[in-house]
């Protein structure tokens, strides 16, 4: 009878602590998401600004956003890292401080090539802190909140990146070269997300691998990939699906910033008007309907209308030709489908890892990323050079397309990849 008792006693425990753990991490996630907003929404337009206030030309422009998806390449090593150190907490703040450090120095530079940098970097780190980052997610949040919370907490970023395009916008056009003091005051408000999950999160720990010799640091990872890719079909194909889509959008990205300069003409305000705030409406008020669906439908399924929705694009982007309320109706559409992006790309890892360490299906996601990032962006600008805007549009659409039905017609979307129910 008392065995009873102490065993109810401890289930009850262990669900308080757990509850306690996932209010705690909530309270982290929109505090990190609020305070990151600020240089995340000048990040969005630093295309703009290069080449409407810095004169970047069309060289420099392409060079970074060929650079900005092949730099997941080396942010794989970085979490490759966090797997040999087994220091999941140290490994995400370093990366956190580091994202921002070089936008800090923005005041006393006026450089095209500067800015270049310090966008490269921040894409570097951004995406080398996400396997720590979401191990960190599995951990501290009860697996059936852990979606609709991270989808919220980005749809909450989002949400204030409304208002701060529209003010940044009008800044930006009344003086432009406010970019600098802006991107300033924006990362260092991102440092603030730093104090706070010090302060808040445990120092979690993988278990450390055995020390290795510099040529298999390098080669090693790529090994554990292919044999966890082998090993696990249904994440191989759910990869390859997801990339053919990631691919198809990085053959439009760099036409972009021309079209929008030097077919369209917008303004700073145009601008923001249409990546930020067009863009996070779409994302912030679709997260909450990705979030109940990422609980109900087979994540194939939803992938499928994620890169279906991405497929439409390009088509109401070139519609802006002939209407200009094409532009702001292709970035709201972007955004619905980034919010269903967004969600399923972070939240793979921790669903098909299950019971496992999530860092190392996240890992290989971002590998994937680089390695369509080498022949996407230049392939997209040669394309743009020789074709135009439009052509590379259509092109792009169709990886999209064909992405969505590879999707639904794959075996895998019969089967029930979903949120497991505790």
């Amino acid at each position: 009878m008392f065995q009873e008792y102490d065993t109810m006693d401890m289930i009850c425990t262990h669900m308080s602590e757990k509850m306690q753990k996932t209010q705690a991490m909530g309270k982290v996630l929109f505090w990190s998401s609020a305070l990151s907003e600020p240089l995340f929404t000048l990040y969005g337009i630093i295309a703009i600004i290069l080449r409407k206030d810095l004169g970047a030309s069309l060289w420099l422009i392409a060079l970074m956003t060929c650079a900005k998806p092949i730099v997941s390449i080396l942010s794989f090593y970085w979490s490759a890292g966090l797997c040999r150190s087994g220091r999941i907490k140290s490994n995400v703040l370093w990366a956190g401080f580091l994202m921002r450090a070089p936008f800090l120095l923005c005041p006393w530079f006026d450089s095209a090539g500067f800015v270049v940098l310090a966008t490269i970097n921040y894409t570097f780190f951004y995406r080398a802190v996400i396997p720590g980052w979401m191990e960190i997610i599995k951990r501290n949040i009860d697996q059936k909140k852990r979606g609709r919370l991270f989808s919220l907490s980005s749809a909450f970023g989002y949400a204030e990146g409304l208002f701060l395009a529209i003010g940044f916008g009008s800044l930006l056009d009344f003086n432009p070269s406010l970019w600098k003091t802006l991107s300033f005051g924006a990362a260092l408000i991102g440092t603030g997300t730093l104090f706070i999950q010090s302060k808040i999160l445990g120092e979690e720990t993988l278990t450390p691998q055995e020390k290795l010799p510099w040529k298999e640091i390098v080669v090693r990872p790529w090994k554990d990939s292919w044999r966890l890719i082998r090993e696990r079909p249904d994440f191989a194909h759910y990869l390859w699906f997801f990339m053919l889509s990631g691919f198809g959008l990085m053959l439009i990205h760099p036409a972009l910033p021309l079209f929008a300069v030097d077919d369209l003409g917008v303004s700073y305000t145009m601008a923001f008007a249409g990546i930020s705030v067009a863009k996070g409406l779409g994302f912030a008020l679709s997260s909450p309907l990705w979030a109940r669906g990422m609980e109900r439908i087979n994540l194939f399924k939803l992938a499928s209308l994620v890169s279906l929705s991405f497929a439409l694009f390009p088509l109401l982007m070139a519609s802006s030709l002939w209407w200009i309320g094409g532009f702001y109706l292709a970035y709201f559409w972007y955004g619905i489908a980034q919010g269903g992006s967004h969600l399923i790309w972070h939240m793979s890892g921790p669903i098909f890892a299950r019971h496992e360490e999530s860092s190392r299906f996240s890992g290989v996601g971002l590998m994937m990323v680089g390695v369509r990032g080498v022949v996407g962006p230049p392939l997209g600008s040669s394309l743009m050079a020789a074709w135009g805007p439009i052509e590379v549009f259509a092109l792009g659409g169709l990886f999209c397309l064909y992405s969505g039905l590879g999707f639904l017609r794959s075996r895998f979307a019969k089967e029930q990849i979903i949120v497991e129910k505790n």
